[in-house]
């Protein structure tokens, strides 16, 4: 009988053994794939500030070549129109503020554009780090007890993750409103009547 037991122990230990290894293979495996998801993310951050980037050199030449036409018209369109001295150079201002405001808006956004872009990208990567450190705390589990409150924390934690990154884009986006909404209130003045 003592050599029934001795058989028994060794085979319960070569299987908590085994268990052990497999686990330890998991977390090594899921740890490889987590600093190859890190080096992913950055590459693919770097990628998007470069398009984010060049969309706003790209906007910001749009906004400069419809303000220069913009100013070429209002020329034109005194000209024609006859307004001479004051009310001319009054016309000329107006044009000029509504323009200065519309480029100033356009630059608002497309920095919000960027933020939000980048705000949405770390959020994103961050997320993907918590899922794989909570995976790796779910392998580390030692029994379906432990695995079920590690799971129902790991939920709790996601969503009270996705209220605080909720909260924080809408406070991005509403600061660009404001912004916008001030480049515009700023270049507000009469309009000339004839």
């Amino acid at each position: 009988m003592a050599f029934d037991q001795n058989k028994q122990s060794e085979q319960n230990q070569k299987a908590a053994d085994t268990a052990k290894a497999n686990l330890d293979r998991a977390a090594e495996q899921g740890k490889q794939f987590a600093d190859a998801a890190r080096d992913g993310a950055n590459r693919m951050s770097d990628l998007s500030e470069q398009a984010a980037e060049n969309t706003r050199k790209i906007v910001q030449r749009g906004i400069e070549t419809a303000s220069q036409q913009a100013r070429e018209a209002a020329e034109r369109f005194t000209k024609t129109l006859g307004f001479t001295g004051e009310d001319s150079e009054r016309l000329t201002r107006q044009s000029k503020q509504n323009l200065e405001a519309v480029t100033r808006c356009g630059t608002v956004l497309t920095q919000a554009f960027q933020d939000a872009s980048r705000g949405w990208f770390g959020l994103a990567q961050s997320q993907w780090q918590r899922n794989l450190d909570g995976l790796n705390r779910l392998t580390r589990a030692k029994s379906v007890q432990e695995f079920a409150a590690i799971q129902s924390e790991l939920t709790r934690e996601s969503l009270q993750h996705i209220v605080q990154d909720s909260r924080s884009i809408t406070e991005t986006s509403a600061r660009a409103v404001e912004e916008a909404s001030k480049a515009f209130s700023a270049a507000q003045a009469p309009t000339l009547v004839r």
